[in-house]
């Protein structure tokens, strides 16, 4: 009885715990049910974005099925614990594609990458149910349509790629509610309209990139207030208008490049001076004015700078502070140099040892070039400084800039002779002095720089002979000449670089192309134009394989066009015009089908003029000052051919008088039997059957053919062989084909040698 309200106390607890039991029970089963649930909607949602893939070279998707878990999938990850999918990774996979939007079923997914692959369509809206989305690359598509405005609802984005892709449509407001984003690149679309000044409120983003677009519209002066913001491209749109003061003082700035836009106005001075960290700094072609701030030579970590293709104007400012530039672009604006000391911007460039590249082409620059231009780095591979107003003699301290693999000073007004010294530059490979008033011979030693790929030295007064030394110049892909007073006869050597522009024009060589001009296999332009060349066009300029373009006008060629220019099938333009060439136009001619210019005119061609191809086209062809030619299409308007220049019947004049030769022989011997025939002798022939004859398809006949045919019982062995060879050669001379026919002079002296035969056998008749 004692322990009986113990067991009264424990019943309640009892009790208690089995209701607990009976309630929570179902409970954990229902968690677990929807835990499987949630899992085979990770899968099913996987399953439907494979049955949206088109194109699977690799078989990557291979393994995507319901025999192993989705969690062992190629590309998939998931939560280890949960099971649930967190990341998809396909880069560079090759598939094509659209986009599932069961996608946005995924929703403990954090990192979505599809980069380099071949998607198409558009982004699903779905996109903005994946709230646990951190990372967004779909770069390197052929996605189209619009960004989803629903992608603002992924509050938790960091980095978002879509460049280089089809999209268009505006960029969406709402992405400047995405305050975690750090990344933003949209470029390489098509994108329109305004840039959405709600992008100044991503406190986080360091990397806004935006280039190759169409947007319009100014720089959104907010963008000037992104406290984190490292990189900023909007380069190569159609953005107009100032650039803010806002951008140039944000401290942060690594990278700026609007580079290629409308925008306009000047550059405030102090602007590399707000900049510490700038190290690119590229805003070439534009409409900007004013002059290059003065606070350049502050920018202390700047690489690289371009203020190309603007209208800047004034001196160039001393760059003296500057140990890290390695490119410096300048070219293309209104720069001056103007008095004293207007060229010590290139003494201050002395200390910058990094430097590599230097552009100051196409600006208004006057004066001498300065001989501390040898103290510039001896890492400086490019030197532009063409189209300026540049003068006197070119200072040989250049030759100390070992390093550089382009020179380029051409469009000035240098004077003197080209010095010696350029040669000491190993590794040159353009030389660019074209248009200026350089004086004197070619120097021998540029045969030394054998990695020269383009040489220009045209329009200038050089003299002499062009060096046979150049021939070493193999890799010589353009050699431009032209313009000079050159003389003598051009070096073979020239003829054996494969160049692909060969420009002599204008200047004062003699003698004979070498026919080695047929080793340029792979040359595309020769012009010889304007010279006072003479001999004969070569027949190996038909190996000339590549040529599409041939100016050989204005010389004293003469003899006939080579028949084997019909080989130049990629030909284009032929010049042969103000030469003294003859004979008829060769019919190959009419096969070169990209012909756009045929110009044969002035010189003592003859005959009639194809009717087919290019000379169908009087547009494309000039053939005046050839009074000899005749017939052609009739907007050519020349006369018509003589009957005897015209094809009639399919014969032409060398085959009629074959043929009229042929009767003129075959009436010879009929003249002959005649004359046998009334001088028989009672003496029978031996069988014969030797006869005069040459070699020929046809056959030949014999004795033994004619006195089966006739009654030559009364000839004499010797006639009948006369007879049978006048046949023969009359039946020669009457071939259709030319080749087959025998020559004149082959056929008089074989008449000649029948005839004294004959009068031979006769005097010893009558004997």
């Amino acid at each position: 009885m004692a322990q009986e309200p113990a067991m009264n106390t424990l019943k309640p607890r009892i009790i208690f715990l089995l209701v607990l039991f009976y309630f929570f029970e179902p409970i954990a089963s229902y968690s677990q049910a929807v835990q499987r649930l949630d899992n085979t909607t990770d899968q099913q949602s996987l399953l439907s974005f494979k049955t949206y893939i088109t194109h699977d070279p690799f078989g990557v998707l291979s393994n995507w099925n319901t025999n192993i878990s989705f969690c062992n999938w190629i590309g998939v990850t998931c939560n280890i614990r949960t099971q649930r999918v967190t990341g998809i990774n396909l880069e560079n996979f090759n598939l094509a594609g659209t986009i599932s939007p069961y996608i946005g079923n995924l929703s403990f997914v954090s990192f979505f990458n599809l980069h380099n692959n071949s998607f198409y369509g558009i982004l699903p809206r779905d996109l903005g149910r994946l709230s646990q989305l951190q990372n967004l690359s779909l770069s390197y598509n052929l996605i189209e349509g619009v960004i989803p405005s629903s992608l603002g609802q992924c509050k938790q984005l960091v980095r978002i790629n879509l460049s280089n892709n089809k999209m268009e449509g505006s960029i969406p407001q709402e992405l400047g509610g995405l305050l975690k984003l750090q990344i933003l690149h949209l470029a390489d679309n098509f994108f329109r309209g305004l840039i959405p000044p709600s992008l100044g409120n991503l406190s986080s983003i360091t990397n806004l990139v935006l280039s190759g677009n169409s947007l319009t519209g100014p720089v959104p002066e907010e963008l000037g207030r992104l406290p984190q913001l490292l990189n900023l491209q909007i380069e190569q749109t159609n953005i107009s208008g100032e650039i803010p003061p806002s951008v140039f003082n944000s401290s942060s700035l690594v990278w700026i490049s609007l580079a290629l836009n409308k925008l306009s106005g000047s550059l405030p001075s102090e602007t590399f001076s707000t900049l510490p960290s700038l190290t690119i700094f590229l805003v070439g072609g534009n409409n900007l004015t004013g002059r290059i701030p003065s606070s350049l030579a502050n920018g202390s970590k700047l690489v690289t700078v371009d203020f190309s293709v603007n209208n800047f104007s004034g001196r160039i400012p001393l760059l003296s502070n500057l140990p890290d530039i390695q490119k410096m672009n300048l070219g293309q604006n209104q720069l001056t140099s103007d008095g004293e000391g207007g060229m010590d911007f290139i003494i201050s460039l002395a200390n910058s040892p990094q430097l590599r590249g230097l552009g100051l082409n196409s600006n208004r620059l006057t004066g001498k070039l300065p001989s501390h231009i040898g103290n510039l780095s001896k890492e400086l591979t490019l030197l532009f400084m063409g189209d300026n107003k540049l003068g006197g003699s070119l200072p040989t301290e250049i030759s100390k800039l070992v390093g550089l693999t382009g020179l380029g000073l051409s469009m000035n007004s240098f004077t003197g002779i080209i010095p010696s010294s350029i040669a000491e530059l190993p590794v040159l490979h353009k030389l660019f002095l074209d248009n200026n008033m350089f004086s004197g011979n070619i120097p021998e030693s540029l045969g030394n720089i054998t990695h020269l790929y383009d040489m220009r030295l045209n329009q200038n007064n050089l003299t002499g002979s062009i060096p046979a030394s150049l021939g070493n110049c193999q890799q010589l892909q353009i050699l431009d000449l032209s313009g000079n007073m050159l003389s003598g006869i051009i070096p073979r050597e020239i003829f054996n670089i494969p160049s692909l522009v060969l420009n002599l024009s204008s200047n004062s060589f003699t003698g004979s192309v070498p026919t080695d001009i047929g080793k340029l296999e792979t040359i595309e332009t020769i012009d010889l134009s304007h010279n006072k060349l003479s001999g004969e066009i070569p027949l190996t300029i038909g190996d000339c394989l590549s040529l599409s373009r041939i100016d050989l006008s204005g010389n004293s060629f003469h003899g006939s066009i080579p028949n084997t220019m019909g080989n130049l099938k990629a030909v284009e333009y032929i010049d042969l015009s103000s030469n003294s060439l003859s004979g008829r136009i060769p019919s190959s001619l009419k096969s070169l089908k990209f012909m756009q210019v045929l110009d044969l005119s002035m010189n003592l061609l003859e005959g009639e003029v194809p009717m087919e191809g290019i000379f169908v086209n009087s547009t494309l062809v000039s053939l005046g000052g050839n009074p000899k030619l005749c017939g052609g299409v009739s907007v050519l308007e020349l006369p018509k051919c003589p009957v005897s220049e015209k094809h009639s019947g399919g014969l032409n004049l060398k085959q009629i008088i074959g043929i009229l030769l042929g009767f003129l022989v075959l009436g010879t011997f009929l003249s002959l039997v005649l004359l046998v025939l009334c001088k028989r002798k009672t003496k029978k022939p031996k069988a014969n059957d030797s006869v005069v004859s040459f070699e020929g398809p046809h056959r030949l006949y014999t004795y033994h053919d004619l006195r089966i045919a006739t009654d030559l019982e009364s000839f004499q062995e010797d006639e009948l062989q006369c007879l049978v060879s006048v046949m023969n050669i009359g039946l020669a001379c009457a071939a259709k084909s030319a080749e087959d026919r025998p020559t004149m002079r082959n056929v008089s002296t074989m008449i000649i040698t029948v005839r004294d035969k004959f009068l031979t056998i006769q005097s010893v008749g009558k004997h």
